[in-house]
């Protein structure tokens, strides 16, 4: 977050302050040490390419395929890589960061992950307020979004439309939910990638930013109903 904040046209930080900068991720590939460890890889837009040099790991990772290889980590420790295929505009903006620990290690992140799994599901089913939501949105359309439509919501002219005065952001909350849920033109879906809480939170966020004028609330529950 810190590197995608610095990188934007007259953030005003400099880079230099940055610690890994552009090298980092919001969350790491976990994996535990003296383990085979087979790696199925896919994409959900265009095609990558998964490239951890040290791990002596790449392969393509293209929409509708799965492709598998494999990996044996000797050593704890931070492995870094980047995608290695020319896929768009931000291709230099795809850090890939493993962080290799011991198997009892990886057993507790295992299970801290299903422990916030179960939170995010249980999510779904709260009556969040609306500072919430907008909290939540904030930072998912950060995380996901800016790079692409901009942290001002401007969009990129010729490729990304605009979300500040978007038709369909001011327009039917259901028709922006689908939108979200399955993508449109050069947007990709992002039904299996964000949970309910995610989509309900970032479309609020969307609907109250900027000039849009809806100031509605988007409830995960209506997500969860719409999928």
């Amino acid at each position: 977050q810190d590197s995608n904040d610095a990188r934007q046209v007259g953030s005003g930080i400099d880079p230099k302050t940055i610690e890994n900068y552009l090298l980092d991720v919001d969350n790491r590939v976990v994996l535990p040490i003296k383990t085979k460890i087979r790696i199925l890889t896919t994409a959900a837009d265009v095609i990558h390419d998964w490239w951890v040099p040290a791990l002596g790991w790449k392969r393509d990772a293209i929409p509708g395929f799965i492709n598998d290889n494999w990996t044996y980590i000797e050593e704890p420790g931070i492995y870094r890589g980047n995608c290695a295929e020319l896929c768009g505009r931000d291709h230099g903006f795809m850090p890939i960061v493993v962080e290799a620990v011991s198997k009892d290690e990886y057993a507790v992140w295992v299970e801290e992950q299903k422990s916030m799994q179960l939170a995010a599901a249980a999510g779904a089913d709260k009556e969040w307020t609306k500072e919430e939501l907008l909290a939540k949105g904030a930072e998912v359309y950060m995380t996901n979004c800016a790079v692409c439509l901009m942290a001002g919501g401007q969009g990129m002219e010729g490729l990304f439309p605009a979300l500040d005065g978007s038709a369909i952001v001011n327009g039917q909350a259901s028709e922006m939910i689908m939108q979200v849920l399955n993508g449109k033109n050069m947007m990709p879906a992002w039904k299996d990638l964000l949970n309910d809480t995610d989509i309900g939170a970032v479309v609020t966020f969307a609907r109250n930013s900027w000039g849009n004028t809806v100031k509605d609330v988007v409830q995960p529950s209506d997500v969860k109903a719409m999928r």
